[in-house]
């Protein structure tokens, strides 16, 4: 007759987690360094003339970027010049009581800044205002 042997007793795998741990802190570091070079910025950065001015609450509002080069952002969103009024209209139409803020850049013609009001009239808007940094020793 045959003897069978005996299977010697096997011990439980372990899974060794320290390169797992090793990769999981490295992807950490790795994105806490990358995100410290990111400068986000919410559209263009303009040069606002300067006066005495109120605010409007920014929720309710509608913001409009025309930069030096006569390029345009609608909250911080480029937007080519023949697709503004179809950008506002379907903003506007999401919430009609919304104030429309041109930010200009103080080296803008005027004739652009009257051209983005005149489209946005045409779109809905029924506030608009023109944005302004305070004046320098002004409270």
């Amino acid at each position: 007759m045959f003897q069978f042997r005996r299977l010697k007793k096997r011990s439980n795998p372990e899974i060794n987690v320290t390169p797992l741990v090793d990769v999981v802190l490295q992807l950490v570091i790795f994105f806490i360094v990358t995100t410290t070079f990111i400068s986000v910025e919410t559209g263009a950065r303009v040069n606002l003339p300067s006066a005495d001015f109120s605010q409007i609450e920014e929720s309710k509002t509608v913001t409009i970027t025309i930069t030096e080069n006569n390029t345009l952002y609608v909250d911080g969103a480029l937007v080519d010049w023949d697709e503004l009024p179809k950008v506002l209209i379907a903003t506007l139409r999401q919430d009609p009581q919304r104030a429309v803020v041109i930010e200009a850049d103080r080296n803008v013609l005027h004739g652009r800044v009257v051209r983005v009001m005149d489209i946005a009239r045409k779109a809905g808007a029924e506030r608009m205002a023109i944005a302004t940094q305070p004046q320098e020793g002004a409270e």
